[in-house]
């Protein structure tokens, strides 16, 4: 079980590195959308903070967290809008943002699962939990894009790194159409059927599979053995990500559940 508390932790750090994400990929010309980056960072340096003061056996119903969740209600809605301004202006190549629109798509939607979150805790509510369909929905295309984001910024000499992550590529691609077929079936079968579990499981040993290879690349580019155009926080911004996915999955899947107790959703310090 994830806690409420963890459930903040994990999404105010997971925001808070988008926003270092859009700021590092923002040419220096973009001076205003730069300085509302940097701002939206200290935001949220704030939010965690303030985070720290509470327990972490907190409860949905707990007036200190529902005026904490009020709070983080509109910067993490501000941010959303933001990023949300970005992309639009990115589609019509009218930023110098070195993002791409569909990019920008991965980071609103998770944006998006935390302010679901919210919308819940601002009323003193305990959040309802993602179905498995929309759980995939959601993670499976966040998985394929660290797939394609880490072939991306390879450098061409890393011919047989790519080539693996092109495999990658292709199993979450498959999942992705499977999973789309698994919720036209769930107008007739109720959630839970023994394919749809056994997909969960098939989905989560994968998942740790990259995640293992994601990790081996990540100890070659602290070494310097890795040739590459991107920054250490770039790259381990996968493993929280990941860690949360499994844990979720393990609840349909119990099979996941040792790697799941095994995981940090923290974020990996940089230094």
């Amino acid at each position: 079980m994830i806690s409420l508390w963890e459930e903040h932790l994990f999404w105010l750090e997971i925001i808070q590195d988008h926003t270092y994400f859009v700021r590092d990929h923002l040419s220096v010309k973009e001076a205003e959308y730069v300085r509302t980056a940097k701002q939206y960072i200290h935001l949220f340096d704030d939010l965690l903070k303030q985070l720290n003061y509470l327990s972490p056996d907190v409860m949905h119903n707990d007036p200190a967290l529902i005026e904490f969740s009020r709070k983080a209600w509109p910067i993490a809605k501000g941010y959303f809008d933001f990023e949300g301004s970005l992309q639009a202006l990115r589609i019509e190549n009218a930023v110098n943002l070195n993002l791409s629109p569909t990019y920008l798509n991965g980071t609103l939607s998770e944006n998006q699962e935390y302010l679901r979150f919210l919308s819940y805790l601002v009323q003193g509510k305990e959040p309802v939990p993602l179905s498995l369909v929309k759980l995939m929905d959601l993670w499976l295309e966040d998985q394929l894009g660290h797939a394609v984001l880490f072939k991306n910024l390879l450098d061409p000499i890393e011919i047989m790194i790519s080539k693996q992550a092109d495999s990658y590529i292709g199993k979450f691609q498959t999942f992705i159409v499977q999973n789309h077929h698994l919720k036209g079936y769930l107008r007739f079968k109720q959630p839970g059927f023994a394919r749809q579990t056994e997909f969960a499981l098939e989905v989560g040993k994968t998942t740790i599979e990259m995640s293992r290879f994601v990790y081996a690349m990540t100890e070659k580019y602290k070494e310097n053995k890795l040739l590459n155009k991107e920054t250490l926080r770039f790259l381990i911004h996968h493993f929280p990500e990941t860690c949360y996915f499994i844990k979720k999955l393990s609840y349909y899947a119990p099979e996941l559940q040792q790697e799941a107790n095994q995981c940090s959703l923290r974020r990996i310090s940089y230094l």
